[in-house]
């Protein structure tokens, strides 16, 4: 099923007009009440009750109280999950471990980092923690810090910690809307050589739109095999740096 983007629209609008409509001051003094009764001990409850006849929004609300709690991260399974035994040599695993390997150094790079990012409301996150397993246990650095991530945030942290790949799950439908923000804001922040790969329930058609966009590999369900996406994501960051593709014998 594809959402018509005319319906996000009218909602947007929607949202704009309630705004608009609406007795601004009270509505500002209201969120000022609300921080002020959550900075200290008081009841939440009445403050937030006049911020709903005040026309403050659930989002307006939920950020007020951030700016004074801060934002729970709720910790992942990559850090607790243990490390796989070293493979024997001629194994899947260990092909990769060596391709890897091999092209940190051609990079001058201690190891390949990539960064794997769940943008938007998409809380189903084992088959991205799957995937940040295996690549630090084919020896990539990984940076991954959860689900429920802005784009901005997702790229913020890619130019930072120069990353060589980027990996976004969307399991959400949103990947049509969520993986072209992504890459543009990677090349307005100097980062628009960094291969990005998606995986996620996409269809056909998306999947040419996304490749068509610049992603550089889509990874649907049908391909089960993490070792090997692993081995393809080496394969990309090659590509992207221009190095010759790697052939490590079995």
């Amino acid at each position: 099923m594809t959402v018509d983007p005319e319906n996000e629209a009218g909602v947007v609008a929607a949202l704009h007009a309630w705004r608009d409509r609406r007795d601004e001051a009270r509505a500002q003094e209201s969120l000022s009440a609300l921080k002020a009764a959550a900075a200290g001990t008081a009841n939440l409850m009445p403050a937030t009750l006049e911020c709903a006849r005040a026309g403050v929004t659930t989002g307006e609300w939920a950020w007020a109280l951030r700016d004074v709690f801060g934002e729970f991260r709720a910790p992942t399974g990559v850090s607790s999950a243990p490390v796989a035994v070293a493979a024997e040599a001629g194994t899947p695993l260990a092909l990769v471990r060596e391709k890897a390997a091999r092209t940190a150094e051609e990079l001058g790079a201690g190891r390949l980092r990539l960064l794997v990012g769940k943008p938007g409301l998409d809380g189903h996150s084992n088959g991205a923690e799957q995937i940040a397993v295996r690549a630090r246990d084919a020896g990539f650095e990984v940076v991954y810090q959860g689900i429920r991530l802005t784009p901005h945030q997702i790229v913020s942290a890619a130019v930072a910690e120069d990353v060589h790949c980027v990996g976004l799950s969307i399991l959400s439908g949103s990947h049509a809307e969520l993986v072209p923000d992504v890459l543009e804001r990677l090349r307005r922040s100097g980062g628009g050589d960094i291969p990005v790969i998606v995986g996620g329930i996409i269809p056909s058609a998306d999947e040419r739109a996304l490749r068509a966009a610049g992603v550089a590999a889509v990874f649907t369900p049908k391909d089960f095999g993490i070792t090997e996406i692993i081995g393809r994501i080496v394969d990309e960051i090659r590509k992207a740096n221009k190095l010759d593709p790697l052939e490590v014998p079995a």
